[in-house]
């Protein structure tokens, strides 16, 4: 059977023409709900907007006249919302509704109403590290998303490299999906590799901080002479670490690979699935970023093999919204398709980016 060159090259041009297409969208005119929000900060200071959501100890506030603020939590006494919010604490436990005046406490506290003549609940602010709106704004406003781009020559040895990123990601009460792609092409005293990924994940929240996901994602790297990889599976998950400065998830399942070969051959595999995530937070100038995931997959079909993916990342914010990133990344195969394919492949991407 000939190679499938064609069907890598595919994924490339596919997540181009979809981010392109999301941008469009997120800069599209969007209906967006009445600004009629109330922010209080601790010095006293009152704004008037709309809460867009809560994450990484700051919220999001969208004004008429200063556009969104990005304010740190822990500098709030009050917060004040007719729109219907699903806080999350650091234990897990959500809370749904609206945000009211308080009842009787000074600030530091938040007064969530279920229903409009429902008794409203207290939460401490300090263990709220979540927060989204529900009802209320378009399907853009809900939308968050990232792309990135570097490129590095060097004239000594012919080499030229070419890596992008790009992703897509939205949650509600229950729910949340994500989709995320990359890409890497190196040109290398005239030899040629590649190296794509495209993954979405969907994950249904459960009590306190479990979840189950479905995911699934399209490899190719020709470093390790594969051609394309198809995976689908699913996972049960918990967040063992949950907090406005760090987050730290591990999870456990079961996946089924199809893999060609850049020789043409096909091995189709039943894998289990060990993966572990996280990520911390620094939000004085310059924000900082830094996080890593592990992925450990032994096939439960093919003795012996067993496939490894990792990386570590640091963001540093220059500007608002803009980027840059370093990031590790390895990937290792204990028995890869072909018998003279390398085991594994590792390297360093730098680049710039911005997130909206």
């Amino acid at each position: 059977m000939k190679s499938l060159p064609r069907s890598g090259a595919f994924l490339p041009c596919a997540w181009l023409v979809c981010a392109a297409g999301c941008l469009l969208l997120a800069a599209g005119p969007a209906g967006a709900a009445p600004k009629t929000d109330i922010v209080v900060l601790v010095n006293g200071d009152r704004i008037t907007g709309e809460v867009k959501g809560l994450e990484h100890n700051q919220l999001r506030f969208s004004t008429d006249h200063m556009g969104t603020l990005s304010i740190e939590w822990d500098k709030i006494a009050r917060l004040q919302s007719d729109q219907y919010l699903q806080l999350e604490r650091s234990d897990g436990v959500r809370f749904y509704g609206q945000l009211v005046t308080g009842e009787g406490k000074d600030g530091g506290w938040i007064w969530v109403r279920r229903e409009p003549k429902a008794r409203a609940e207290a939460v401490p602010m300090a263990t709220v590290v979540r927060a989204n709106p529900i009802v209320g704004g378009s399907l853009i406003d809900r939308i968050d998303g990232y792309v990135s781009a570097g490129f590095e020559a060097v004239k000594a040895n012919d080499r030229r490299s070419l890596n992008f990123s790009g992703g897509l990601s939205s949650r509600t009460r229950k729910r949340e999906w994500t989709l995320d792609g990359s890409g890497n092409v190196t040109k290398d005293n005239a030899v040629e590799t590649e190296r794509y990924d495209l993954q979405g994940t969907w994950r249904h929240f459960m009590q306190r901080r479990d979840f189950v996901q479905g995911f699934g994602s399209l490899q190719r790297n020709t470093e390790l002479d594969l051609n394309l990889r198809t995976l689908v599976g699913g996972a049960y998950g918990r967040y063992w670490v949950q907090t406005n400065s760090a987050d730290w998830l591990g999870g456990i399942g079961l996946a089924y690979s199809h893999e060609q070969s850049t020789g043409g051959s096909t091995t189709d595999s039943v894998e289990a699935v060990l993966a572990t995530s996280f990520s911390i937070f620094r939000y004085d100038f310059p924000e900082t970023d830094i996080g890593g995931s592990l992925s450990v997959l032994p096939s439960l079909t093919e003795s012996g093999r067993v496939r490894a993916e990792a990386d570590l990342r640091a963001k540093y914010e220059f500007v608002d919204d803009l980027y840059f990133e370093l990031k590790l990344y390895g990937t290792y195969d204990s028995e890869p398709p072909l018998a003279d394919a390398e085991q594994s492949d590792y390297g360093v991407v730098t680049s710039l980016g911005y997130s909206f």
